[in-house]
């Protein structure tokens, strides 16, 4: 895959290439078998030049190939890379949280994942891999960041997105330049303004934007300690529950963009000791997920 730089962690790496509102909905119709670009303009009701750029962009960043279908006149298609196919995890991810907390009105909400293997509508339950262990969540986990992840926050930010505005879904917090990393900041303890600050050397303004606007979403909830003379930030369940797509983000950053499998952020499984493996189990057959035995069905509305 094209490297952002030497240094780059491969976590920090990873959400810069998928932190983008379009990234993850464009791979998701092509992993449905939608290759053509007009199929994809169609599908997602996106601009020309919008839906030609991001192309572009997944194409350098290995997540899609092109292969050619026409040669008079010359046309291509969209083929998702073995890295790109093996976001499916992430996109499962993603699919669980807005059909839990992005509420009847969002785009995708008429989306369902049927479970080839049985045959049944699913919904996915994560757990571990190493153990098997199910309904497995941020409190079941141990997790360490390393100092190199921690420098790369600052200095990263998602290339193309804009701030995440309300109401929002998934693709949202995914393709804001600051929700993803403060998330993940919060998930590993941090409650306080001045360790968020000075963990991912934000803006005073720009952190104060962010937390309140995560307080207006409901994924935090502020509380008065000290007798009202500090301020904490707590993670709501509907931000926990977000903690499905930050590991299986992080654990494809491990696959694909690490070199020695270590991505700058370890997430362990307490109860069984073994680095947390992302993994989902039908809820119908109780069967493990395979990326060839899940598809996406139903009708995705437009913007």
């Amino acid at each position: 895959m094209t490297a952002i730089d030497d240094d780059t962690t491969p976590l920090v790496h990873a959400l810069v290439v998928l932190g983008d509102m379009w990234t993850l909905r464009i791979v998701m119709w092509v992993f449905n078998g939608h290759r053509r670009f007009q199929d994809l303009r169609t599908a997602l009701s996106i601009s020309d030049p919008v839906l030609s750029r991001r192309l572009n962009s997944l194409v350098d960043d290995g997540i899609l190939d092109t292969r050619s279908y026409q040669s008079n006149p010359p046309r291509r298609e969209y083929i998702l890379t073995d890295a790109g196919l093996d976001l499916w995890g992430v996109l499962v991810a993603l699919w669980i949280w807005d059909r839990r907390w992005a509420g009847p009105h969002h785009r995708d909400a008429h989306i369902t994942l049927r479970h080839v293997t049985c045959g049944h509508v699913s919904r996915p339950v994560f757990g571990c891999g190493a153990c098997g262990a199910i309904g497995v969540g941020v409190h079941d986990v141990t997790g360490t960041v390393d100092d190199e992840l921690l420098r790369d926050t600052g200095r990263r930010r998602s290339r193309r997105s804009p701030s995440m505005t309300t109401p929002i879904d998934s693709s949202g917090v995914l393709g804001d330049r600051w929700s993803t990393f403060l998330l993940s900041d919060a998930f590993t303890g941090t409650r306080r303004f001045n360790d968020f600050q000075s963990n991912l050397d934000i803006s005073p303004v720009t952190l104060t934007q962010r937390l309140q606007l995560f307080v207006d979403t409901g994924l935090m909830q502020r509380e008065d300690v000290n007798g009202g003379k500090r301020q904490e930030y707590r993670l709501t369940p509907k931000a926990l529950d977000f903690f499905d797509v930050t590991t299986t983000i992080n654990a494809w950053a491990q696959r694909w963009l690490s070199d020695d499998g270590h991505s700058g952020l370890s997430l362990v499984h307490t109860p069984c000791g073994n680095e947390l493996i992302p993994q989902f189990t039908c809820n119908a057959c109780n069967g493990v997920y395979e990326r060839k035995q899940i598809k996406f069905e139903g009708r995705i509305s437009d913007l």
